[in-house]
């Protein structure tokens, strides 16, 4: 059970950090999106720990479940600006696609 609870560790370890250097990072660059991906690995590997650990009738350390939950609420609401930063990148792609398409049958016109 020490063993999850050290990776589960680890790894919110390395959310908070990829989330900082999300925070830091340009959206428009292809390390954004590297980051972005490394991201949502880390927290399905999160999530995996925490079902071991909830699984467990033996594990019974409350305090421990609350700090998760709590970071857990903190996790959402930082991930949500990612997210909210990735839905603003496509609907700029999806207007400029537009705006060329636009472009190109007015060309087609003359």
């Amino acid at each position: 059970m020490d063993n999850v609870i050290q990776q589960l560790t680890n790894v919110n370890d390395n959310i908070l950090l990829n989330l900082k250097k999300i925070d830091d990072s340009n959206p428009i660059t292809e390390d954004f999106h590297v980051l972005v991906l490394e991201l949502q690995s880390l927290i399905e590997q999160r999530e995996a720990c925490l079902k071991t650990l909830v699984s467990n009738s033996e594990f019974i350390d409350q305090p421990f479940l609350m700090d998760q939950f709590n970071l857990s609420q903190t996790l959402i609401m930082r991930s949500t600006k990612v997210m909210e930063d990735c839905r603003a990148l496509v609907q700029v792609d999806n207007n400029a696609k537009r705006q060329i398409k636009a472009y190109k049958t007015i060309e087609s016109n003359r």
